[in-house]
């Protein structure tokens, strides 16, 4: 199992490679949704270059709804990744399925639709398209995700650490508040520092508003300290997400993980690296099914 990570910077690659990331995924905030940072296309050179001659991987994440003004831009863009020779490129919206193929880089592609991959018929399908993987569902549980990777013919990745996405709109919902309640919001857009708090609930849901609309995330963070060892066996790729953290965090992260990976009696350190984390940090859907159901 090989672990990724969302970097900050092209500087912190290398120490994040140091502290033992595999995988590197990036991307430009007009191709993707809830970036921790927007690499521009000179920076995704960089980084490639960089990521490359530490022999590590480069993953593009191009996780945004496709609209028909966007096509030709995207088109563009998969065509400066084919330069580029990266190693995957995760995404969403079937058009992308479409204009990868059509220029035939199908076999790059990680289908990562956030809630959809949750039965074992979607690797079946997606392994006869002919792309290199799927990213399962990150409301599944445990036991379903076993029987979701289980003989799977294309690589398997699970978010297995960081916030999960719960709401997307494509409406600009903090800039309506604000032009409601007639106070200016400029300050308020791309703001990561925002929570939303329901009148019944005791949480604070992480919020913010970018080019692409709005996005709400579960209170707590995702954390899998003591299933990390079950997962290995399982999934072929985990990934950490830094939004909302920093690079000292996902060092810190990356640093527990591995020295959990590589104990043979590790269930004790586990107990106690995650009974630290309790505090805003949780198993998220690991161990309880999700009310919602997928029609």
């Amino acid at each position: 199992m090989k672990l990724a990570i969302t970097p900050f910077s092209v500087d912190s690659i290398k120490k994040l490679s140091e502290n033992g990331a595999d995988i590197f995924i990036i991307g430009n905030d007009y191709f993707a949704n809830r970036l921790v940072y927007s690499f521009s296309t000179i920076e995704i050179t960089e980084a490639n270059k960089l990521i490359k001659s530490i022999n590590k991987e480069i993953y593009i994440n191009l996780n945004l709804i496709v609209h028909n003004s966007d096509l030709e831009k995207i088109n563009e863009f998969l065509i400066f990744v084919k330069e580029l020779d990266v190693d995957g490129v995760l995404f969403g919206d079937l058009a992308i399925y479409q204009l990868a193929k059509q220029i035939g880089i199908e076999n790059l592609l990680i289908y990562s639709p956030e809630t959809l991959n949750t039965n074992y018929y979607d690797p079946v399908f997606w392994s006869n398209k002919g792309i290199k993987g799927l990213t399962i569902s990150k409301e599944i549980t445990l036991e379903d995700i076993n029987i979701i990777a289980e003989d799977s013919d294309i690589e398997i990745s699970l978010i297995g650490h960081g916030h999960l996405n719960m709401f997307h709109s494509r409406r600009p919902l903090i800039e309506n508040f604000f032009k409601y309640t007639k106070k200016e919001y400029d300050s308020f857009i791309e703001n990561r520092n925002l929570r939303i708090v329901e009148e019944i609930r005791n949480e604070a849901y992480p919020i913010f508003q970018d080019l692409h609309g709005t996005h709400i995330f579960r209170d707590k963070s995702l954390e899998s300290y003591q299933e990390v060892n079950i997962l290995k066996n399982i999934i072929d790729i985990f990934i950490i997400d830094g939004i909302f953290k920093d690079t000292n965090y996902l060092i810190e992260t990356l640093v527990n993980y591995n020295q959990l990976l590589t104990m043979s009696d590790y269930k004790e350190k586990a107990k106690i690296i995650s009974k630290s984390y309790e505090k805003d940090h949780d198993s998220g859907f690991l161990y309880k099914k999700t009310v919602y159901v997928k029609y």
